[in-house]
């Protein structure tokens, strides 16, 4: 179980992962918890937010939100 922030879909159905490879991000749909523990889940509010940035700039994302975890993880328990 992932403690801190990731980024999502409006609508909380749909996680930023990586790819099985490692090289690039996809959006998952949140189908079981294993789905979350895939997600990238960082601690800092801050540091999300600028890799949010980051990624928005590059291309790779476009309009996600930032939630605490365990509001997904809600969802199941």
């Amino acid at each position: 179980m992932q403690t801190g922030y990731v980024m999502c879909s409006a609508d909380l159905s749909k996680v930023l992962c990586l790819n099985q490879d490692k090289n690039g991000v996809a959006l998952v749909d949140v189908e079981s918890t294993q789905d979350l523990n895939r997600s990238i889940c960082l601690w800092d509010l801050t540091e999300t937010k600028n890799i949010y940035e980051r990624f928005k700039h590059q291309g790779l994302i476009s309009n996600l939100e930032i939630v605490n975890v365990a509001r997904l993880y809600k969802k199941f328990y």
